[in-house]
């Protein structure tokens, strides 16, 4: 039993989503359902991890600012670190490399969602120069 996705399937939903502009969550749903194939153990050990990774992300300080993070060793092993507590420099290195990584993708999504609403308002022209 496979655990990925055929990818000729996988192919059909990101056509259609580059030729469409817009898709439902549930339209998505309809097209993979045929070709899911699932393991009800790796289902339990996928929502267990999600359970884990919910209850670890709501471990903050007394500010509200989560302090408690997930990172992978130089062993390849998944691990949790309080950066409050911890005295394990190369844990704050994955954390903070991992933290970047994120704000970076972010940063560039916005900008991306950004320029394109200047674009469908008339304020930029398609092609990045500012209309004026």
């Amino acid at each position: 039993m496979s655990k990925a996705l055929d990818k000729r399937a996988v192919d059909v939903i990101l056509a259609l989503m580059e030729d469409l502009g817009e898709i439902t969550t549930e339209a998505v749903m309809d097209l993979i359902r045929p070709h899911y194939m699932f393991d009800v153990h790796a289902a339990k050990e996928r929502e267990i991890r999600r359970k884990t990774h919910r209850i670890m992300a709501k471990f903050k300080d007394d500010k509200g600012v989560r302090t408690c993070f997930n990172y992978t060793d130089a062993l390849g092993q998944s691990k949790y670190v309080n950066i409050d507590k911890t005295f394990d420099i190369n844990a704050l290195y994955g954390v903070d490399q991992q933290l970047s990584q994120k704000v970076s993708g972010l940063r560039k999504s916005g900008m991306k969602s950004s320029r394109r609403i200047l674009e469908l308002s008339g304020q930029m022209g398609l092609f990045g120069e500012a209309d004026g």
